[in-house]
């Protein structure tokens, strides 16, 4: 997923900034976050001194000997040698980092008993689960807290952005036909924050997306906002992140389970929640800022390299060897923070029982393949989408996607290995650095699954049972631990098997059956996308545009201004919004709309779509696929519109092209952008708006109340994060 970037190095002048310096050092132990003024921030200003006044025969006496110092030294050191260029070297003071990154002074240090519920993990909740509908539909009510506060994941203490002082955050259960209303409250002291509800229809209330910049400005510091929308039609796996800059990189992101008595599943025993992200052990604003700079911290050389992980993340956790330096953000050796090596996630399963593990993909750069030792796999669910069974050793999970498959507890008794490993093949032929971290948890995560005879006992190798509450070794060996699809286009995969793609789009079929929907002309569109040098930057351009939001606004509200008329159209899809923001307009109710993704870059991306329900369930079609630019040959594209797939992420191949479709009848301003959290900073996204004319009818009839809150939020605050722009 790392882009293919122009090799073209960033040069010019810079203002001196601390993610660039090698001497800076971080520290974050509990109540000493931040310690340098605010006065840090800008260059040291030298004193005047007064003059001193010199006769004229002493000045010219100075500067004959200055002349014969310059020609001896000139002579001793080789005349006509090369010259080389010095670099000014500037006093740059320790970093404020409470002031220009909002982290608070004395934050508070979450231990990872309470960082992590494993009640929620555990799916432990006693949720009744009914249909939902008439008199049973019920709201659900949440309340959640965002705040800054240090924890320690795996083991390395780094500063982390939480709700409710957990992270993984709160899980959301309802049941199909209930309406779920939460209270978002922002206590952190700098910062916006706005929450997406990944997935989730958004019918008739596209303000309540939660993607700071389009569907709203951030929620600013100190303030709330309550998200309220209905489940229809919806049922098995989401989740919620922060849709703001790259929060959800620091944790705040969690669960949504949609039940519904009626789900085409097979019953299981038990089900779990299993989350794989990646983490960063410092703080995500600092490795913003570096990342958009012509230089970053990790590569002095190329702009636009995307920073690379630390570690991954198993349910919110793992292990670290303390002794591995960061290579994409070191320390300072004599400041380091602080270490205990962390755990692995643990979790224990019935002897002979079946168990739904409910996988979700929330890292902000990396895919992965997931398996468990010893044990084939029954892939029932992708991304909300009852499929028929697949059996399989593992599924692929790209950034954003959800699956849901059945383990069955009948191996010999004892622990197994449960792994999450990064197809190491799709990025280290095009990364410009090692990550030390993940080079030494080798390229992934690994827990452990532990069968039980019941509630208590631990059943060993032989069969006995145990209560000493230590776990047995693991037993097993590792089935394919790399994704076998998509190998014909990882291009620099060697003579290793493994792909970075998708399973085929027309293997899983979805079990309730809808044709593709019919398209109008006026409702098709296509867009290709490739990283270009802009000046001294690299970036991701769409079409012709490479995305930024608009300062103190969002384009949902300068879209109810707007006249979509032809006469207004142009070039860039930019309409008058400015030429950094790209407006695809679906104007044709009762039609579908037809988008085709064409990738121009060596790597793949998963691609994203914000919110589309109704008969093609709250997802769209991936009706066509093939090698090359759309169009160019017409034998290189797969169509299926029987039944085809349905995903609200999908996976683009390297230099291959995707069609997809919905139902263009929610009105509406939806994104559609890549999901590596760097690449939607770096440019990689645009907007959809569908049926404006509706939308002003929609915008006018919302809740006065809800869109004076919400408009009051545009320019509120003067944090760089209150409309979704881009540093804290």
């Amino acid at each position: 997923m790392l882009g293919h970037r122009s090799s073209s190095s960033a040069s010019g002048l810079m203002m001196p900034d601390s993610e660039n310096d090698p001497g800076l050092g971080i520290s974050w132990p509990p109540k000493t976050w931040a310690t340098a003024s605010t006065s840090d921030l800008h260059f040291l200003k030298a004193k005047k001194r007064p003059r001193r006044m010199v006769s004229l025969h002493v000045f010219i006496l100075s500067l004959i000997c200055l002349f014969i110092v310059a020609l001896a030294l000139g002579l001793g050191l080789g005349l006509g040698t090369p010259r080389y260029r010095y670099k000014t070297v500037y006093a740059a003071p320790p970093l404020n980092y409470s002031t220009r990154y909002g982290v608070p002074e004395d934050l508070d240090f979450v231990p990872i008993g309470r960082l992590v519920n494993k009640t929620e993990i555990e799916l432990d909740t006693g949720f009744d689960v009914s249909k939902g509908n008439g008199e049973e539909a019920k709201v659900r009510e949440y309340v959640f807290n965002v705040s800054q506060a240090l924890a320690a994941p795996d083991g390395f203490s780094k500063p982390m952005v939480l709700v409710n002082g957990q992270s993984p955050g709160p899980l959301i259960e309802a049941n199909v036909g209930d309406t779920i209303r939460v209270r978002v409250n922002n206590h952190m002291a700098n910062s916006s924050t706005s929450i997406h509800w990944h997935g989730i229809d958004q019918r008739g209330s596209t303000w309540m997306d939660g993607v700071a910049g389009i569907s709203q400005c951030g929620i600013p510091p100190g303030k709330s906002f309550t998200y309220e929308f209905r489940i229809d039609n919806q049922r098995g796996t989401f989740w919620w992140h922060a849709h703001t800059l790259i929060q959800y990189s620091d944790g705040a992101y969690g669960a949504i389970v949609i039940r519904d008595p009626d789900e085409m599943v097979p019953k299981t025993d038990d089900e779990k929640l299993v989350f794989v992200s990646d983490v960063y052990h410092t703080y995500g604003s600092i490795i913003l800022n570096s990342y958009l700079n012509p230089t970053s911290k990790w590569d002095p050389s190329e702009s636009g390299v995307e920073p690379l992980a630390d570690n991954v993340l198993l349910n919110g956790q793992n292990t670290y060897d303390c002794s591995v330096i960061s290579t994409t953000y070191p320390p300072s050796s004599t400041n380091r923070p602080n270490c205990t090596g962390g755990q692995l996630y643990t979790t224990k399963v019935r002897q002979g029982h079946s168990v739904r593990l409910r996988l979700i993909n929330a890292s902000s750069f990396f895919s992965y393949w997931f398996s468990v030792d010893n044990h084939t796999l029954s892939i029932v669910e992708l991304d909300g989408v009852e499929i028929e069974p697949i059996t399989a050793r593992g599924v692929y999970l790209n950034l954003g996607q959800r699956a849901s498959v059945i383990l069955t507890a009948d191996q010999t008794p004892g622990s197994y290995y449960v792994r999450a490993s990064i197809p190491k093949t799709c990025f280290l032929p095009y990364a410009t650095y090692t990550s030390a971290g993940l080079q030494n948890a080798e390229y992934g995560v690994k827990g452990i699954l532990t069968y039980t005879k019941d509630d208590n006992e631990v059943g060993d190798e032989d069969g006995d049972a145990g209560n000493t509450g230590k776990l047995p070794e693991p037993i097993g060996v590792a089935g394919n631990t790399s994704n076998p699809y998509g190998v014909e286009n990882n291009g620099l995969r060697g003579d290793v098997w493994e792909g970075c793609d998708d399973m085929p789009f027309d293997m899983p079929v979805p079990m309730r059956k809808k044709a593709a929907v019919n398209v109008s002309e006026a409702n098709m569109h296509y867009i290709e996308y490739a990283f270009r040098q802009a000046q001294e930057v690299n970036r991701i351009f769409v079409n012709k545009t490479s995305y930024s939001p608009l300062p103190n606004n969002a384009t949902l509200w300068k879209a109810v201004e707007q006249k979509f008329t032809p006469d207004r159209a142009n070039s860039y899809n930019s309409w008058d919004f400015g030429l950094n923001q790209q407006v695809l307009l679906i104007p044709d109710a009762d039609q579908g709309a037809q988008i085709v993704i064409n990738s121009k870059d060596a790597m793949e991306h998963p691609w994203h779509l914000h919110t589309h329900p109704t008969h093609t369930g709250h997802t769209f079609q991936i009706v066509g696929w093939g090698k090359g630019p759309f169009g160019s040959d017409t034998s290189k594209t797969t169509w299926n519109l029987e039944n085809p797939m349905r995903r609200d992420t999908v996976t683009v191949p390297p230099f291959n092209h995707v069609v997809i479709r919905f139902a263009a009848d929610n009105p509406g301003l939806w994104a559609l952008h890549c999901h590596v959290a760097w690449h939607i900073e770096g440019g990689m996204f645009l907007s959809l708006a569908e049926r404006p004319s509706d939308l002003v009818r929609l915008v006018d009839e919302m809740d006065p109340e809800v869109r004076r809150q919400s408009q009051s939020f545009c320019g509120a605050d003067d944090s760089d994060s209150a409309s979704g722009t881009r540093g804290e």
